[in-house]
């Protein structure tokens, strides 16, 4: 990655003199601001002058006073944004991993070798560098979305009551963020209905059922649009955020009187029978009928639909898909039913 030495301030901690020094030579050389410290406690008292000035920490293991280990845990507790990279006796394998264990981004076995030093000082900054950038970027992701929910809490107040009309006006504010999905939120609110209808539910179930399969996907207003579009696969930080969308869609509903009975669809549309699903991990039975309902419906419209993605799958192999799935993503008596009455002919 990108030198960015002379930015950083480095805080070695050491009560040898010589070692202090050592490491101040060494560090300064590769163009690192450097502050020394001789205790536990001189150390401390600096960073609660200028915490925020301090961009990594090279703390000994054993000195007079607090000892390094206990100077970790008071750096890991008060300024967990700082690394702490520590120094102990040559060949101590036990202590350095403890040291890790306990919150230390690494350990340096003295002497230190100045190759050594550099690379680790190096790896370390440039990790915790990585860190703070998705912190970051996270931090934006739920700015934006409170923003989002304030916009529509905002468009609420105004309401007195629902009606199918009010539902089908979210559904159609979720589907502008991805294209892909125009209809999707109406589909599967018609196939949820046909598979309730097949096991005679009351009319009351059968109004709850439609405004959670059409409001399901609400969370997803809080996922930037290039990545709910993205052609290619998604990373790890970005599937992350795909995959808070139940919770964060039920916190959006949460404050809104007339929507409370939708929240279980909405919050546990992903969820598998085996228990693999996300996000609370519900198993079987400990997921609502109604839910198990909406996944079915959801995930065979996602497959007969285009995506940015992927083309549509015919509708047999999606129904084959459903068959193999049966009893770990999906209900099987759900799926059988779907079948046996053709449901997906709809």
């Amino acid at each position: 990655m990108e030198n960015h030495s002379m930015d950083k301030h480095i805080v070695t901690t050491d009560d040898d003199q010589a070692i202090r020094k050592v490491l101040q030579i060494l560090l300064r050389k590769e163009g690192y601001q450097v502050t020394v410290c001789s205790t536990g406690d001189e150390l401390l008292a600096m960073l609660k002058a200028s915490a925020a000035t301090v961009d990594l920490v090279l703390l000994d293991i054993k000195m007079p006073g607090l000892s390094g280990m206990q100077v970790l845990e008071i750096i890991r507790r008060n300024y967990p944004r700082i690394p702490v990279i520590m120094l102990t006796a040559f060949n101590d394998l036990d202590t350095g991993m403890k040291a890790i264990r306990l919150g230390a981004s690494d350990y340096l076995a003295k002497p230190v070798h100045r190759e050594v030093l550099v690379d680790c000082v190096s790896r370390v900054l440039d990790a915790t560098a990585l860190i703070q950038d998705e912190v970051a970027e996270k931090d934006h992701f739920l700015v934006h979305q409170k923003e989002l929910e304030d916009k529509l809490q905002s468009a609420l107040g105004a309401l007195k009551s629902t009606t199918l009309a009010t539902l089908e006006a979210f559904t159609e504010t979720i589907e502008q963020k991805d294209p892909y999905t125009k209809g999707h939120c109406s589909r599967v609110r018609n196939i949820s209905l046909a598979i309730a209808r097949a096991l005679n539910f009351s009319k009351e179930s059968l109004h709850t059922l439609e405004g959670g399969a059409l409001l399901h996907d609400i969370g997803k207003i809080g996922i930037p649009e290039e990545i709910l579009n993205k052609p290619s696969k998604l990373s790890e930080s970005e599937y992350a955020l795909i995959r808070e969308h139940p919770v964060a869609g039920e916190r959006i509903v949460s404050h809104i009187d007339m929507f409370q009975a939708y929240r279980p669809i909405i919050r546990s549309h992903h969820e598998r029978m085996d228990g693999k699903g996300y996000p609370d991990g519900l198993k079987g039975d400990q997921i609502p009928l109604d839910v198990r309902i909406v996944s079915l419906a959801d995930a065979f419209d996602a497959m007969t639909t285009s995506r940015a993605y992927r083309s549509a799958l015919p509708i047999e192999i999606a129904v084959e898909e459903l068959k193999l799935f049966s009893g770990t993503q999906f209900d099987p008596d759900l799926v059988n039913l779907f079948i046996e009455k053709e449901i997906f002919l709809l």
